[in-house]
């Protein structure tokens, strides 16, 4: 019921030439990429490419018109990121 409510208002507003932005975080942990080898018969065929620590912080917007804003941090996010992604984004979209 709420996704309907929230299609209709998304509609509405659409409509009306608003611009709608969505802002969403996440972030890669520690990851073991792994590559492809030649290798003899009867051992393993992947070998550990690289770990990355600290993990890496990602913060996205996506707007209505198809406007992608986009941050990587190499941290942990917090509030702080946060706030400074906000005040960058701010910047850009007074421009």
């Amino acid at each position: 019921m709420l996704r309907q409510q929230f299609a209709l208002r998304f509609i509405d507003l659409i409509a009306q030439n608003k611009v709608v932005l969505n802002i969403d975080e996440t972030w890669l942990g520690m990851s073991d990429f792994r590559r492809r080898k030649w290798r003899a018969h009867g051992t393993t065929n992947s070998v550990a490419k690289m770990m990355m620590q600290p993990r890496i912080s990602m913060i996205a917007g996506l707007d209505s018109i198809g406007n992608v804003y986009l941050s990587l941090v190499q941290s942990n996010s917090n509030n702080k990121v946060m706030e400074v992604f906000f005040q960058q984004l701010v910047k850009k979209l007074d421009k």
